[in-house]
């Protein structure tokens, strides 16, 4: 496997840190890993730059920077709404036979995290990892509804269809975006997918921030007016119900 050199060594020097030695001298850490001051220098530099580490006025020792507890909370966070959400989702899988799947934001993207199938032989298929953009389908959709950085994100945006139905419009956008918020779900249909239909709803946790869309996939040829009423229901609950346990409570 090849690397870069660089990168290598700057992680080098993020493993060096521990709950037994939490800071650092220039002069120890050029010292531990056998290597120059003037190189060790550039490289806390560069880490310092972007947040990994920080130096101490007062001692002039490095440490951990709070850019790796911003990561280390999207990495937590992600691994507690989905502990808590799986066995809402399979509760939901039960009563509707559909696909149910959880999403969260990353990297300005929504991602799947989880997904349970069906034992349909036409289904919608998600695949854990799955990205899409803010602006396209159900799941995008609802994390874009509920984002504080919403219009920041919007502005930001450049609208490409993914299918004849995909939203390209930023006024329409920003419609439907108002729409979700006061409804608390959308359904959309063959936004990413053609011939897919797609509900989603928002999940938040205790400090009433959305960290999660819960969604239902299905084909059109099943998407009834029953049908979708049932999963509209049932996904409401769900979603509801994993934001309890998450710690939120709805004033």
């Amino acid at each position: 496997m090849k690397t870069i050199a660089a990168v290598e060594k700057a992680l080098l020097i993020l493993n060096k840190f521990s709950p037994e030695k939490p800071e650092w001298t220039l002069a120890e850490l050029s010292k531990e890993l056998g290597w120059a001051k003037p190189t060790v220098l550039r490289l806390l530099n560069t880490l310092e730059k972007y947040g990994f580490v920080s130096r101490s006025s007062a001692s002039r020792k490095y440490r951990l920077g709070m850019r790796l507890f911003d990561l280390g909370s999207i990495i937590v966070g992600q691994m507690e709404v989905r502990a808590v959400a799986l066995p809402v989702m399979r509760e939901i899988r039960d009563k509707v036979n559909e696909a149910v799947y959880l999403n969260v934001v990353l990297e300005g993207e929504r991602v799947c995290v989880e997904f349970l199938d069906c034992s349909h032989a036409l289904k919608a298929a998600v695949n854990i990892g799955q990205r899409s953009p803010l602006y396209v389908g159900a799941s995008a959709l609802v994390l874009l509804a509920f984002s504080e950085e919403r219009e920041k994100i919007i502005r930001s945006l450049e609208l490409k269809p993914f299918t004849s139905t995909t939203i390209t419009s930023k006024e329409e956008l920003r419609r439907r975006i108002e729409e979700i918020r006061r409804q608390g779900y959308t359904v959309s249909w063959g936004e990413r997918n053609a011939g897919l239909v797609a509900i989603s709803v928002p999940v938040f946790d205790r400090h009433g921030k959305v960290v999660a869309s819960l969604s239902i996939g299905l084909p059109e040829v099943r998407a009834e007016e029953k049908k979708l009423a049932e999963c509209i229901k049932i996904l409401q609950w769900g979603g509801r119900e994993v934001s309890r346990q998450l710690g939120y409570r709805q004033t």
